[in-house]
């Protein structure tokens, strides 16, 4: 057939062509042997239809059937054979489908492929069978590699093993891999060994990578690096670099330094970036910076910041502007602020803003969310719980309900962490009657307290050497079962030093 599709059925043509969007009426049919050019992978243009200004469909007989309509029995079906249709063009409307997500209607060419006794390659099935694993039908998948009528390779079984890994089928996985008929290869294995370690299962993990039928590469030593950090092994992950039989590359220095950082060992980072044999990216500065800042070592932080050799992205200054801000070191943040090369971002503004409400600038903390808004950006929970609690602590107790309230015009519910840190923020400049006050607020809104927001009032009102008052609230509120009694009987042993 080549590039020519010989038509002797009578077929609609928006069948034929799926993907076609037409202008006029597309359900006219033919009903006469027709050439038909390709004219584009993915549809079909009837050499006469640039002849015609309008097609009329033929009379068409109540006793003939088309072929695509099913029938009421399998046997009972008109199915073309192989050499009547075009077996490249179902081909390609199965890799269409699939890549918009249409995975039946892939399965129903694929099926009209089998039917008329056309044998399907490796790449098609595989393509379905990854549609399947998209769309979590794992079990559909499977079924299709069983009775696939070629043999699978090793990318089809690679991707049945991401899809099982993706949904935590890990054992299911593993009997996959057990029963492959052609060799696995090292994407097989990196495949089954970032499964088992994304769901913390490294020890599993390390018995495949023993087993290993061919040599590991850098993405291998990686993925078990990674696995080991997040499963606080970090010096056998240590250990596994120290061993390594490929080149380490940046994301495998990456994976280590944040795991260092991660344990408190920054000094022991610090050594490996200067020893490091391969250019450091952004990744890695701004884990240093992280923990950096989070040591309290601001200093070194900003010579690192200044002397990066890769442009910092939003994240790097996000991170720089947050130990910043945690440490008191308001005008200096403001100013890297102000210098940025980047668009700040929502989650750089909020970590401004909370710097400022900590430091009482709520005025300059309302501009700053002023102007987040005029630039697009939306802000989110964190960033007006920020406000609210910063509000609160500087005793504009009012101002800070009023921007509660229009939490429900931008699209926001307030959660218990809101409520928690407005009460937190009260108690600690020693304003527990105002904390009642609010407390009281909430409840006459129809928001129902916590355990947690009802234990920061108390330790507030004790804090401010009303210890009697305090453990009267707890037992009235125990009374009432607005707590349960373990929290309360927890709580009172906690606080019998108030």
């Amino acid at each position: 057939m080549g590039s020519m599709l010989l038509l002797s059925l009578r077929t609609p043509y928006h069948e034929i062509c799926p993907f076609q969007s037409l202008q006029s009426n597309p359900k006219f049919t033919i009903n006469f042997t027709s050439s038909i050019n390709f004219t584009s992978p993915n549809c079909l243009k009837p050499r006469w239809a640039s002849s015609v200004s309008q097609i009329q469909p033929p009379k068409i007989s109540a006793t003939t059937t088309p072929w695509r309509r099913r029938a009421t029995s399998k046997n009972q079906r008109n199915l073309p054979s192989s050499d009547q249709i075009d077996v490249v063009l179902h081909k390609s409307n199965i890799h269409g489908y699939c890549q918009v997500g249409r995975t039946r209607e892939a399965a129903r060419e694929l099926e009209v492929l089998e039917e008329s006794g056309a044998v399907p390659d490796v790449k098609t099935y595989t393509v379905l069978i990854r549609s399947y694993c998209k769309d979590r039908n794992l079990d559909e998948a499977l079924r299709l590699l069983d009775r696939m009528k070629v043999d699978p390779n090793v990318v089809t079984y690679n991707t049945v093993l991401k899809g099982l890994c993706d949904s935590r089928k890990l054992d299911l996985a593993q009997e996959v891999l057990d029963q492959m008929k052609v060799a696995p290869d090292v994407v097989t294995y990196n495949t089954l060994l970032k499964g088992l370690c994304n769901f913390k299962m490294v020890d599993k993990a390390l018995g495949v990578f023993d087993r290993m039928k061919v040599a590991p590469d850098v993405v291998t030593y990686g993925t078990l690096m990674k696995g080991l950090c997040d499963s606080g092994k970090l010096d056998k992950a240590l250990e596994m670099f120290d061993q390594m039989k490929v080149a380490p590359n940046v994301v495998t220095y990456g994976t280590l330094m944040k795991g260092l950082c991660g344990s408190g060992k920054l000094d022991k980072a610090l050594e490996m970036f200067d020893q490091m044999k391969v250019a450091p990216n952004v990744v890695i500065y701004t884990t240093l910076l992280k923990g950096l800042c989070g040591s309290g070592k601001l200093d070194k932080a900003l010579e690192m910041f200044e002397q990066m050799k890769v442009a910092p992205n939003v994240v790097t200054y996000s991170t720089l502007l947050k130990g910043l801000c945690g440490s008191g070191k308001l005008d200096k943040a403001l100013e890297v602020f102000d210098r940025m090369k980047v668009a700040p971002d929502a989650v750089t503004y909020t970590t401004l803003l909370e710097g400022l409400c900590d430091s009482g600038k709520t005025e300059q903390g309302c501009e700053l969310l002023a102007e987040m808004k005029d630039k697009g950006l939306k802000p989110d929970i964190v960033t007006y719980t920020s406000l609210v609690t910063g509000l609160a602590k500087a005793g504009n107790l009012d101002e800070a309900i009023n921007l509660l309230e229009g939490f429900k015009d931008v699209g926001i519910t307030p959660t218990m962490i809101t409520f928690g840190s407005i009460i937190s923020g009260l108690c600690k400049t020693k304003q527990a009657d105002r904390a009642i006050d609010f407390l009281d607020y909430m409840v006459w809104k129809g928001w129902k307290p916590d355990e947690n927001c009802y234990g920061i009032l108390i330790r507030g009102i004790a804090s401010e050497g009303l210890a009697k008052e305090a453990r009267e609230l707890l037992k009235e509120l125990d009374a009432r079962e607005l707590v349960k009694k373990t929290w309360a009987k927890n709580f009172a042993r906690k606080c019998q030093g108030c």
